[in-house]
C-alpha cells in the first residue's frame, strides 16, 4: 500500500476521503493542524511558542514544524501515512523529502483532488460540520445528513465554518492556486504526481484513490 500525499483546493474533500483511507485501509491519518494543536496541548516550550503565534494570527515558521512531521513518521513505525495539509509550499515540498529520505521511505504517491473554483464554491456553499470532526453537504446527496442539521456519528448539531464565506473562500483559493503549481511541478519532476477529478461521487473518488494506491 503506497503512502499518500494529499493535495486539494478548498471544498475538494480531501478530510472525506482521507476518512476513506483510515477505515478502509488502516492509513495513519498525518494532519499538520493535528500536530501543531497536540504539541500546544502538551505545554511544552515549543507548544507555548507554537500557540503565542497562531493566537497571535502568524503563520508557524517551517523550522518548527518540520521536526513535528518527522517524529510523527518515525512513531508509526512503517504504517501507510496520510500526509494532510503538508506540504503547502514548494520549500515544505522539498524539505519533506528530504525528511522521507532520511527514513528511507519511498513508496509514496501524491494525488492531487482536482476541482473547479466554480465546483468548490457551490460545495463550500452547502457545507456543515461537526465538532467531531465530520462534515456534510445539504447540496449533495451523498453527503447530506440522514437527520437535517445533525451529526450521524456522534448526534451532534451541525454548523457551518466561519471561513465558508464567499470572500475567504476566494482569498482561500487564491492562496492555494499561488502555491500550488510549483509543488506539482516539483512532483511531476518525480513521477509521483496523480490527479484525480473530484466533481463527482465520494464513491467514484474512492475508487479512483483506491486504484492509485494499489498499482504497482
Amino acid at each position: 500500500m503506497k503512502n499518500v500525499i494529499l493535495i486539494a483546493p478548498p471544498a475538494a474533500g480531501k478530510g472525506t476521503q482521507a476518512e476513506i483511507l483510515v477505515n478502509d485501509f488502516g492509513y495513519e491519518h498525518i494532519s499538520m493542524g493535528d500536530l501543531l494543536r497536540e504539541v500546544m496541548a502538551s505545554g511544552s516550550a515549543l507548544g507555548q511558542e507554537i500557540k503565542t503565534l497562531i493566537d497571535a494570527g502568524k503563520l508557524v515558521d517551517d523550522e518548527l514544524t518540520f521536526p513535528l512531521i518527522k517524529n510523527k513518521l518515525q512513531t508509526i513505525q512503517g504504517k501507510p501515512f496520510i500526509s494532510d495539509g503538508f506540504p503547502r509550499t514548494l520549500n515544505q515540498a522539498q524539505h519533506f523529502e528530504t525528511i522521507l529520505k532520511e527514513l528511507n521511505i519511498t513508496d509514496y504517491v501524491v494525488i492531487l483532488l482536482n476541482l473547479s473554483e466554480e465546483a468548490a464554491l457551490k460545495r463550500i456553499s452547502g457545507r456543515l460540520i461537526c465538532s467531531c470532526g465530520k462534515s456534510y453537504n445539504i447540496y449533495n446527496d451523498n453527503l447530506k445528513p440522514k437527520q437535517e442539521g445533525i451529526c450521524d456519528k456522534c448526534g451532534q448539531a451541525l454548523v457551518k465554518r466561519d471561513d465558508d464565506n464567499l470572500t475567504s473562500f476566494q482569498q482561500r483559493y487564491e492562496i492555494f492556486q499561488t502555491n500550488i503549481e510549483p509543488i506539482l511541478d516539483f512532483y511531476r519532476q518525480r513521477n509521483k504526481l496523480q490527479i484525480v477529478d473530484v466533481d463527482r461521487s465520494v464513491a467514484e473518488i474512492a475508487g479512483s484513490i483506491k486504484e492509485i494506491i494499489t498499482h504497482d
